[in-house]
């Protein structure tokens, strides 16, 4: 098998990045300050976030940044975070507003669960939703294996650390791509025919599609010009655990090898988000996880971030094999949650 081997700035290495602070951009005052201005306003308006579009927030302040840092996100080492924001003396809904805001300025955001939010809390809730398998990861606690979520750009606002540890851990999947071409290119082909996934029961049902990917998903595929990278180890695990299929002793070996190399120290960065930390990863160039971390007991000190999933619309789109969920599940998702709350209204 030919395989398209990534060159430039998106195939790094960790052990560099750690030794950089480049990536991270600090937020002027004046920003901060046009930023509160447009979220008191649309406040004032009555507007949800589903209302909010990028002229309520033009952000002039920011558009020389924002432009920077997405062509980064899109084209340079994949990533970057915006510093600064201020979280203390702001609701989290009032944060909410100011981080849809700056999202509308990067794509489009999508539902990203049964429950139809656009707008994700990533927070340890597992004594309120005790069953995994409708579970989300972003709703655990514990560590998180590195994985690629289901959108282009993901963003997250950090507004509270745990008590200790929960960095954000991220690795170039060019990278992982080029060190699987050169030490084992056999179980790199398994990664480009790709593997069954299981989604949450909770998300297929809402969504009206069967929870068991109908075909293999591509780890790797490339694309007008993209080499993009979808994996979620944990969703081969549930079709293996629901007895869906059977992984040959190659294909384990391929899943394990990839694993491996993203989480070697040299390959992977990991990151201690600080309040007010604004974290951009190209979800299709990058893996993402977390480190294990401790916890508040109390729920109103957890570690908390919000999230965005990001569409891009200028992006070549990828390969329909290459997605689990049709095109049209965050519509279901939103159309689901209006149903739900026209029967509870």
């Amino acid at each position: 098998m030919d395989f398209i081997r990534p060159t430039g700035k998106s195939v790094w290495m960790g052990r560099d990045m750690a030794k950089t602070t480049d990536w991270i951009v600090e937020l002027p005052k004046d920003a901060l300050d046009e930023l509160d201005h447009c979220m008191k306003r649309v406040r004032a308006k009555g507007l949800t976030i589903d209302d909010v579009t990028r002229d309520d927030f033009p952000l002039e302040s920011l558009r020389g940044t924002m432009a920077a840092i997405k062509e980064e996100v899109a084209n340079g080492r994949g990533f970057a975070v915006a510093r600064g924001v201020r979280v203390e003396g702001y609701s989290v809904p009032e944060l909410e507003t100011m981080f849809w805001g700056i999202g509308t300025h990067f794509g489009q955001g999508l539902a990203q669960s049964f429950l139809g939010e656009r707008l994700g809390h990533v927070m340890d809730v597992s004594d309120e939703e005790p069953d995994p398998r409708r579970r989300r990861a972003y709703h655990s606690k514990g560590r998180l294996l590195l994985h690629t979520d289901a959108c282009d750009i993901l963003s997250m606002l950090s507004i509270r650390a745990a008590r200790s540890g929960g960095e954000s851990r991220v690795a170039s999947a060019h990278a992982v791509h080029n060190l699987m071409m050169d030490l084992c290119p056999g179980l790199l082909k398994l990664m480009y025919d790709g593997f069954h996934m299981r989604m949450p029961d909770s998300d297929a049902e809402a969504a009206g599609m069967p929870a068991l990917s109908p075909h293999k998903v591509p780890a790797y595929m490339a694309k007008d010009g993209w080499l993009n990278c979808h994996f979620v180890r944990g969703r081969i695990e549930r079709a293996v655990q629901a007895g869906d299929i059977k992984l040959t002793p190659e294909e384990q070996a391929a899943i394990e090898v990839f694993a491996a190399l993203g989480n070697h120290p040299d390959v992977y960065l990991d990151m201690k988000l600080q309040a007010g930390d604004i974290q951009f990863l190209n979800n299709r160039k990058l893996i993402h996880g977390r480190t294990d971390f401790e916890n508040y007991p109390e729920k109103e000190r957890r570690r908390l971030l919000l999230r965005l999933w990001l569409r891009v619309p200028e992006w070549p789109a990828m390969a329909e094999e290459q997605c689990i969920y049709p095109p049209d599940a965050a519509l279901r998702w939103e159309e689901k949650r209006d149903q739900l709350e026209e029967a509870t209204a």
